[in-house]
């Protein structure tokens, strides 16, 4: 009789390995399948296929951030090197702006224009000419009342403070 327990033990313990030895293949299958789902492939491939094919795949996809990574850090410095220089010339009752910043400065021009507003000038022409990495931006205007004028002191210093 032991020997009937101790081979029904056995047996049990063998079906009980074997069971988990059929889930471990089909919960690595199921990985595997996820993994082909992940990687660019046109045709069915086999598992060490893509194995191989998923080691190259992430390879390509870590130089590409690098490459990404060292882009983005010569597009920040690019930001700082590139200086706003700005113009204002005053001819009597006419207010002329030159603004000249890098295509990749950001400035809300319609604030540049109600700058000009407040300090009682009136925009008479708006001129844009992009020249390669920069604008040129050419604001001309005229004082609203021509007894009173531009209060260019104000005007340039709010200009500064926004441009600048």
């Amino acid at each position: 009789m032991a020997e009937e327990n101790s081979s029904a033990a056995g047996s049990s313990s063998r079906a009980q390995r074997n069971k988990k030895e059929k889930h471990r293949r089909m919960h690595m299958k199921d990985l595997i399948s996820q993994l082909a789902s992940l990687i660019p492939s046109r045709s069915k491939l086999s598992m060490p296929e893509i194995l191989d094919e998923a080691t190259r795949y992430i390879t390509h996809l870590q130089k590409n951030k690098e490459s990404l990574e060292r882009r983005r850090a010569l597009l920040k410095e690019e930001d700082h090197t590139e200086p706003t220089v700005m113009n204002i010339t005053i001819s009597g009752p006419t207010l002329e702006v030159n603004l000249i910043c890098g295509s990749n400065r950001n400035f809300m021009f319609h604030e540049i224009i109600s700058v000009l507003e407040e300090g009682a000038a009136e925009v008479i022409n708006v001129t844009q000419f992009n020249s390669g990495d920069q604008i040129i931006f050419s604001v001309q205007s005229k004082a609203i009342n021509s007894r009173i004028g531009v209060e260019t002191d104000r005007v340039q210093e709010r200009l500064k403070e926004l441009i600048l």
